[in-house]
């Protein structure tokens, strides 16, 4: 079974892009991918806050929409259930579910994604 953060990540690269940890951006990475910040708990801690960031380079605020759009299409209206060590991440919509930020760069789009997840795990 794949690790906590591997199941996360896993998922999120079913989305097309390359998929990175917050703090491990490599430098000069190519637009597009996904950046998330792990977190990790354990059953009865509650949901936690996953921030994911859809980042594109494009002038279209329709496509950088999709992008989010598409991870809330994934997540369904009940959540996905990703199996992993001790147990399973159970990942459901944060509110909002997404919304635009500012890149800092011209031309180039991004879109914070809130997950939540419930770690059903023993550790």
């Amino acid at each position: 079974m794949p690790s906590k953060t591997a199941a996360l990540q896993a998922w999120l690269e079913r989305f097309g892009m390359p998929v990175y940890a917050a703090q491990a951006v490599p430098d000069g990475a190519a637009l597009p991918y996904l950046t998330y910040e792990p977190v990790s708990a354990a059953f009865g801690d509650g949901a936690q806050p996953v921030l994911v960031e859809a980042w594109r380079r494009t002038e279209s605020e329709a496509r950088a929409n999709a992008d989010a759009e598409a991870i809330g299409r994934a997540l369904g209206l009940g959540g996905v259930v990703l199996p992993c060590d001790g147990g399973a991440l159970w990942l459901t919509r944060g509110a909002p579910l997404w919304q635009a930020a500012d890149s800092g760069e011209p031309g180039v789009k991004r879109r914070y994604v809130n997950i939540d997840v419930e770690y059903v795990t023993d550790f």
